[in-house]
């Protein structure tokens, strides 16, 4: 897959920008604060139709300006995507493609996908729990989408236990009423966890062997799943989830909140069975990061018969020559990259490389 014209109105700090790109390798350079992020966020945003960065849309519209405009056109194996997202201050965005606009997530094309890595990403090690398992809830999503309603049963359930909770810290009488409610918790939960599992299966494997590649230590990495329901045998995964619920629920009720289950679950990431948050130099969380990003690209590519769009912010300063090479030595996908300093990409990239100035929103 590939994006090969992008256009952005009031987007950020563009007011207007009209560009064609090529396959291969693209790259954003010029100082700090002068756009080139925004570009990765406005390609990111085409493609999953949600901001990487901005917690309200609106942060997306230029300063006093009404609306942005961000349109994409994209080849891919399916055909051409034509994408078009304006957001506005005073309603909701509006999303089509061509000429059509798209009301339904089911609508909307599904063939376009992108893995972004930036700094802020060494949070997935560093990080709270919620930031790792919205990392493999949204790989999930990618690939079965059907996951979806799972994971928003799973969320509507867990609200109203934790409403009933609360009732019933001042009326025990009808604490009964909570094993409708765990059936339910414990149904979506086990489909959750079990969906969980089987990624994390995969994205381990992957993620080993580019970090062997990476590193070049012979060190060994693990990434556990973390979770107060015992996993060890998919098949009773319900069963599980209710056993631990009953066990918690006199606790669960003196807090008026459910206090186990997926929604409290975590990725551990281990080197010879140290915990990497706390015995790993940031370089090797930084390579981890790296490697978990790569192998979310080629659980994609495996799924969707598409590679995704690599989106490389700011990533080439903080490594070695050698993970520079390895980084962009696959020439079958299409890769945007920030940098500060070209003097950070190796000559044999920089000569099949297109590159783009960035200052004060402009783009040459």
């Amino acid at each position: 897959m590939d994006l090969f014209n992008l256009r952005l109105y009031d987007f950020r700090n563009f007011s207007e920008i009209d560009v064609q790109f090529k396959k291969g390798i693209n790259i954003f350079y010029g100082d700090n604060a002068q756009g080139k992020t925004n570009i990765l966020e406005a390609i990111y945003f085409l493609v999953f139709l949600k901001s990487v960065r901005a917690f309200r849309e609106q942060e997306l519209i230029r300063h006093d300006r009404p609306l942005a405009f961000i349109k994409g056109m994209f080849n891919s194996r399916a055909g051409p995507v034509n994408r078009q997202v304006t957001v506005y201050r005073d309603r909701k965005k509006d999303v089509r493609e061509g000429e059509s606009l798209k009301t339904k997530w089911s609508d909307i094309a599904t063939n376009l996908g992108a893995v972004y890595f930036s700094p802020d990403d060494l949070n997935l090690i560093k990080g709270e729990p919620s930031g790792r398992r919205k990392f493999i809830d949204n790989l999930i999503y990618q690939i079965r989408p059907g996951f979806y309603k799972y994971l928003r049963g799973y969320q509507r359930v867990l609200s109203q236990r934790n409403s009933l909770l609360k009732t019933l810290k001042n009326n025990g009488h009808i604490i009964n009423t909570l094993d409708s409610w765990d059936e339910q918790l414990s149904e979506y939960g086990a489909q959750l966890i079990n969906e969980r599992l089987k990624v994390l299966y995969t994205i381990s494997d992957l993620t080993l062997d580019y970090f062997k590649n990476f590193s070049r230590e012979g060190t060994d990495l693990k990434i556990k799943y973390i979770s107060s329901v015992d996993c060890s045998d998919p098949e009773s995964l319900k069963k599980n989830f209710k056993k631990v619920l009953r066990e918690h629920r006199d606790k669960d009720i003196l807090r008026s909140y459910t206090s186990v289950g997926p929604h409290r679950d975590d990725l551990q990431f281990l080197i010879d069975g140290k915990n990497v948050k706390f015995y790993a130099s940031q370089g090797q969380q930084r390579t981890i990061v790296l490697c978990l990003k790569f192998s979310q690209r080629d659980i994609l590519h495996t799924v969707k018969s598409e590679n995704p769009i690599l989106l490389l912010d700011d990533v080439m300063s903080e490594l070695d020559i050698h993970r520079r090479r390895l980084i962009l030595e696959r020439e079958d996908h299409q890769v945007f990259i920030t940098t500060t300093d070209l003097k950070f990409i190796p000559d044999e990239i920089m000569n099949r490389s297109s590159l783009y100035s960035v200052k004060s929103g402009v783009l040459r």
